[in-house]
């Protein structure tokens, strides 16, 4: 009789074991994502020759992009900023996600005659640092001729080829879409 009672009680410890072992895995794999965020009505504006820019980078060759991590061509470019109301004091752009290769952050090479292998586009901000899309470049404070003039500002930015491996000849296009940020 003790000997069904001990595998009994060993059996049951098991079966909570197990059980416990599963309900931890549940809860492992679920979670929440909150979004907060504020929208303005007070807004400044891109500039009209800003709005859609093309920026050309410099054809380089593909011995400067022979492995993954490799930059070459490195191109700057400007956004100017108008109209901005009293109460928005700094401005930035927040570059979204389109053609995001996730693993680097970069704009994803989109040219459909003849492209380029193995080679994407990176943002840099106006200091040089790496900008990923889904990111906001550093704030610029907005200038005023008096304190309740609107102001103006000049973002700038960067783009430069990204080697994700061994390149191969070809063209190179992609976009990059941006909205202003107020901070």
């Amino acid at each position: 009789m003790n000997k069904q009672v001990l595998q009994g009680a060993v059996a049951a410890l098991v079966a909570m074991g197990a059980a416990s072992n599963a309900m931890a895995q549940a809860v492992v794999s679920q979670g929440q994502v909150n979004f907060n965020g504020r929208l303005t009505g007070q807004t400044c504006s891109v500039t009209a020759g800003d709005r859609n820019q093309t920026v050309t980078l410099p054809t380089v060759a593909i011995s400067s992009l022979t492995a993954k991590g490799h930059t070459a061509g490195s191109k700057p470019f400007s956004i100017g900023i108008e109209n901005c109301p009293v109460g928005v004091n700094s401005v930035s752009a927040h570059w979204e996600i389109t053609n995001l290769n996730p693993e680097t952050g970069n704009a994803r090479n989109l040219a459909t005659t003849t492209p380029a292998g193995s080679v994407e586009v990176q943002l840099l901000d106006h200091d040089g640092s790496v900008l990923r899309l889904g990111d906001s470049g550093k704030p610029i404070q907005v200038t005023r001729t008096a304190a309740d003039a609107v102001g103006t500002a000049t973002l700038h930015y960067g783009g430069r080829y990204y080697a994700t491996g061994a390149t191969s000849a070809g063209m190179v296009s992609t976009t990059a879409n941006f909205t202003l940020a107020y901070n």
